[in-house]
């Protein structure tokens, strides 16, 4: 009796399970073949919950079946695929049932869009066409190769993928023909080109086109932009390409006008398809079957799904080449190996993340507060929706709530804007303290340089500083000034005059490593560049005092190849002394970090450059005194400093991989021979 009990609660939870996957609506994630990702704040992939499961395999339609499909489209309650095995376009309903089919005039059609009038527009290279169908599927015109100069007299014409916008005019790419997207009239008049990658150039070949002659370049190979493999179009009009092998560059998002609105959407290396969803948000699939989607600002939020390893399991692909999403958010994958087509449906978990991210989008901050905390409710380290709930926050004028949500978010525009009201509302209640402090301080000063010699408890206060001041060590640091006042006469006191000693050099040395460390990880928020809870003290020590020390050891090696005349230990002092304006402006840059918004981004931009700049003159004003050299053979000294740097440092690479993996062969060996003793 209990097995019999058993059994049916087994085939009741299967039947609730079969109707879940069927359903239109959500399912949660329980048997995606796959791990789902995304990116946090500091662009690190992480795992995230599963925000489509694979619900349906279509293989056959009616008694039809695919023959290598290369495109498919979804309009309305219908789907149309581009047969290109079997030379047509397969028209089916959301379920996969066969609805008819389109073969007038097509040979191998490998893109097809239907728009908003009905109309079915497919391009097929073999017959190096756009055709246009009207609603009841007849051929109702062509568009054949372009006669216009714009067109190019030797352009391959293959139109191979297009779309359509609200006014007929067509956009479509063709095979073998690298000038971009072409863009066709509803008539048939060739308006031109638009959206062309760029062309990377390598020095090698700026070199030689500076050097070769014309003779010579024209028999050089042509540097020809990567052609777009992939276009769609959303309801307002913008277009949107994929390019194999560009990465950061991959997914583009074009305006009216053919400019791209993305600045680094990633794409992988492999996509083959982009398709924009009903919140415009866009979705991307590779060669491999991986589908990555984004927001309509091109920030990843799910990437899924993959290569299939030959078990056949639904989700995965051998060779997708298509996709396309319908209004409920169901994902339709064409795979032109299989001839079949994968559906996803989206889980609870990324419904909500969709109806906070529509209402995020539209300017909804307040509205969307509620579903993001849902979403965090289930996956605290979704940090997109830490960006929806600051938004909200700053929306309600709960402004410590919107930074700590922004920086857990990593949204530095909304922190900076928050962080701007929290100081105007500090400023307008304490500006009359700071006003009187400024005055206290004057009166002070005054005082203390009017009648500091006459007051006593005044005057044994500066003779102790005084004293103090005029310490070794201290004297010796303070020299840090008069390098600013005269850097040539400062550098041959400290060559000639003993101005300061190795202790103090060493002194100097560990206090930039200290400014560098505390500025690194504890500057202000908007100003840091690494992420929260890093640290990385041995790489620090490598790039700072290693890199200083090297260059001392290369600089004093060469020069004295060179015949100059400063010792290593003058070396070692001077260079030191190089860093003063890195000494006295990095603090003041780390404390302006905290205080600044990035409105005064320029402040610490300008310190930045200032210390730097500063540096760098006084390295050439230091080797050019201590060494004795014409400004001339400073810069080549330099030259074969940093260059004797780089081969020693390529070296030492070599050399600890060399170690490392003798190491790693001896451990083998004991193991080895220690498991087989045993």
């Amino acid at each position: 009796m209990r097995e019999m009990k058993k059994k049916y609660r087994l085939f009741l939870a299967a039947i609730l399970a079969i109707i879940s996957l069927t359903q239109a609506g959500t399912v949660e994630a329980a048997e995606a073949p796959y791990t789902s990702i995304t990116y946090d704040k500091d662009d690190h992939l992480v795992s995230t919950m599963d925000g489509y499961i694979p619900s349906a395999l279509w293989d056959k339609f009616g008694e039809e079946t695919l023959k290598k499909p290369s495109d498919l489209f979804i309009h309305g309650e219908e789907l149309y695929i581009a047969d290109t095995g079997n030379g047509r376009i397969l028209i089916c309903d959301l379920d996969g049932n066969y609805i008819g089919s389109i073969t007038e005039g097509l040979k191998s059609p490998t893109g097809v869009f239907v728009a908003d009038n009905g109309k079915v527009y497919v391009a097929d290279p073999g017959a190096k066409q756009i055709l246009v169908y009207n609603r009841n599927q007849t051929l109702e015109k062509t568009f054949d190769t372009p006669v216009s100069p714009l067109f190019g007299a030797n352009a391959k014409y293959a139109p191979s993928k297009l779309v359509v916008n609200s006014a007929g005019t067509v956009y479509a790419l063709s095979e073998g023909n690298a000038s971009g997207i072409m863009t066709i009239s509803d008539y048939g008049d060739f308006y031109g080109y638009f959206g062309a990658n760029d062309t990377e150039i390598s020095l090698a070949n700026k070199i030689k086109r500076i050097l070769f002659t014309e003779e010579q370049l024209s028999s050089m190979q042509k540097n020809v932009p990567a052609s777009a493999t992939n276009l769609d179009i959303d309801s307002t009009g913008l277009v949107y390409t994929v390019t194999q092998g560009l990465g950061s560059n991959g997914l583009k998002k074009y305006n009216m006008a053919g400019s791209n609105m993305f600045e680094n959407a990633w794409a992988d290396s492999l996509v083959i398809d982009v398709a924009v969803g009903s919140i415009d948000n866009i979705f991307t699939i590779s060669k491999q079957g991986f589908i990555v989607e984004y927001t309509k600002e091109g920030e990843l939020l799910f990437y899924f799904s993959g290569k299939d390893d030959g078990k056949n399991r639904m989700g995965l692909f051998t060779n997708a080449v298509a996709i396309d999403v319908d209004d409920e958010n169901h994902i339709y994958v064409l795979d032109t190996d299989r001839n079949d087509i994968t559906v996803f449906t989206q889980t609870e978990y990324a419904a909500t993340v969709h109806e906070a991210l529509n209402m995020y989008q539209d300017g909804f901050y307040l509205e969307s507060k509620e579903p993001w905390e849902t979403v965090l409710t289930r996956n605290s380290l979704f940090d997109f929706a830490y960006r929806g709930i600051a938004k909200a926050q700053y929306k309600l004028e709960d402004y410590p709530k919107a930074m700590n949500a922004a920086r857990l978010g990593g949204s530095m525009s909304t922190y900076s804007s928050a962080f701007w009201q929290i100081r105007n509302v500090w400023l307008r209640k304490h500006i009359v303290d700071i006003f009187w402090i400024l005055i206290a301080f004057g009166i002070l000063k005054w005082v203390w340089k009017k009648f500091g010699d006459k007051i006593f408890g005044i005057r044994h206060i500066k003779r102790a500083l005084q004293a103090f001041r005029e310490k070794k060590h201290v004297r010796e640091f303070r020299f840090l000034k008069y390098v600013l006042k005269n850097p040539a006469d400062a550098f041959y006191g400290i060559k000639k005059e003993n101005k300061t000693s190795v202790l103090t050099a060493t002194f100097i040395y560990l206090l930039i490593f200290a400014i560098y460390v505390v500025n690194k990880y504890y500057c202000g928020f908007l100003f840091k560049g690494i992420p929260d809870g890093e640290y990385d003290l041995l790489g620090d020590v490598l790039k700072v005092p290693g890199l200083m020390l090297l260059f001392v050891i290369c600089c004093n090696m060469i020069c004295s190849i060179r015949d100059g005349e400063a010792t290593f230990k003058q070396t070692y002092m001077a260079f030191a002394y190089c860093f003063m304006p890195y000494i006295f402006l990095k603090p003041a840059a780390f404390l302006l970090s905290h205080v600044l918004t990035y409105n005064e981004t320029f402040l610490i931009t300008f310190l930045n450059f200032t210390m730097t700049a500063g540096t760098l003159a006084l390295i050439v004003v230091m080797i050019r005194e201590i060494q004795c050299f014409s400004y001339k053979e400073t810069f080549i000294n330099i030259l074969l400093t940093l260059f004797t740097m780089l081969v020693l440092v390529a070296a030492g690479v070599i050399v600890f991989a060399l170690f490392k993996q003798v190491v790693d062969f001896v451990i083998g060996i004991y193991k080895e021979g220690y498991y087989r003793g045993r």
